[in-house]
């Protein structure tokens, strides 16, 4: 049986795979939310690539198998909008995964490098607007073969939907190449210092006991209402088993998504025409790294929850309960960041308790890399620097 007609036997695979991970991504969301009480920016992001992989096997996938399977009827009639939108939105899907993955090797870099950096840096909405963008580009790129950016001699959408890229156009194809090619080259740099910095922290740990970690800020208002908070250093085991995770989930995404598409790409750019099995390969790597993410999510206990965890979290969502903090909205936050900025520049002392000098020093000194003057003092796991704000004080960029 060639590879050709090997599709519409495919088509049902595709299908069933498809169904599966459908229900296991979503899954995989709900289990995250119901084990974190604040969203973070890396588990935002997460949930987004799992978002991501829903829809590419609810929209393009689905579209292409039922179209496979209906082509075996005899009086089924070709719709070229039809490819249209399929070719745009497996693009688009495709490159926002790219882009997540990397985005997610990035943020786990930024985090375990930079430590104090990252926390004072208004990442949660950093990770919103990077989705954003992110969705953005893909979509401006992947729309454009629809409205015209293709080869004009034969065109791709005319005698069947064929969508690799050397069917497109040389222009669309060489964008997409590079694209993929650097994502997939940042998001294995990033893997690698973020890794080597967390095996070089779990080492630094263990020789010396007295390491310094950051402490648990708490922004509280002048009645006692936790108003915001940035987060301390992570336990040793956490912080290694989070950046496993990033690691294990962008050599997936290289092995299954990433390479594959990139020699498909650059083959059919070479030969100037598709195959069959370019189609096959495309199409259950696609699947394959879909299905794959929820159990790389369920085997990490940070973001493995049981049914009740999740029942609850259902119910509390449904309820929209309105005496959640502020802290679990991605765009808050702002205010206890720029307060706390403010705080370790200027010093505003009269204003905040339980932060004192030596500690805005440690923070410093460690963040530029230069050598502490005092010996540094090792915190509690459990302790926690609280500041609190007068409710009618602002502070300005002035």
């Amino acid at each position: 049986m060639s590879a050709e007609q090997r599709l519409p036997g495919s088509a049902v695979g595709w299908l069933a795979c498809g169904g599966l991970s459908l229900l296991a991504n979503a899954w995989g969301i709900l289990s995250v939310g119901a084990k974190q009480k604040k969203w973070k920016p890396l588990e935002f992001l997460l949930c987004m690539l799992a978002a991501t992989h829903m829809l590419n096997v609810a929209v393009p996938i689905a579209t292409y198998s039922v179209v496979q399977l209906r082509r075996q009827r005899p009086d089924y009639e070709w719709n070229e909008g039809l490819c249209k939108v399929f070719v745009s939105t497996f693009y688009t899907l495709t490159l926002a995964t790219c882009f997540s993955v990397t985005s997610l090797s990035y943020h786990r870099m930024w985090m375990v490098r930079w430590p104090v950096n990252y926390r004072l840096s208004n990442t949660k909405k950093q990770a919103v607007h990077t989705v954003m963008g992110i969705w953005m580009v893909s979509f401006i790129l992947s729309a454009l073969p629809a409205v015209g950016w293709h080869d004009t001699s034969e065109r791709f959408y005319t005698h069947g939907c064929r969508f690799i890229v050397a069917e497109i156009g040389l222009g669309f194809g060489v964008c997409f190449l590079l694209l993929v090619g650097g994502s997939v080259a940042m998001g294995v740099v990033c893997t690698a210092i973020a890794l080597f910095q967390t095996l070089a922290a779990q080492g630094g740990r263990r020789a010396d006991r007295r390491a310094f970690t950051v402490p648990t800020i708490v922004v509280e208002d002048a009645q006692g209402k936790r108003r915001s908070s940035v987060d301390g250093s992570e336990p040793a085991r956490t912080s290694l088993q989070i950046t496993g995770l990033v690691a294990t989930i962008v050599v997936i995404y290289d092995c299954l998504m990433g390479f594959p598409v990139l020699v498909v790409s650059f083959s059919s750019l070479r030969a100037d025409a598709s195959a069959p099995w370019m189609v096959l390969c495309v199409l259950w790597c696609s699947v394959a790294q879909a299905l794959l993410l929820p159990v790389f999510l369920w085997a990490c206990d940070r973001y493995r929850a049981d049914l009740k965890a999740v029942w609850e979290k259902c119910m509390a969502l449904m309820a929209n309960d309105e005496d959640s903090d502020d802290e679990t909205s991605l765009e808050g936050g702002s205010a206890s960041d720029l307060v706390l900025e403010r705080a370790l520049d200027y010093g505003y002392g009269g204003d905040f308790v339980a932060l004192d000098r030596v500690a805005k020093y440690e923070i410093s000194a460690l963040e530029e890399g230069l050598p502490q003057l005092c010996p540094l003092r090792p915190l509690q796991d459990d302790k926690m620097q609280y500041l609190q704000v007068p409710p009618t004080r602002r502070f300005s960029h002035d």
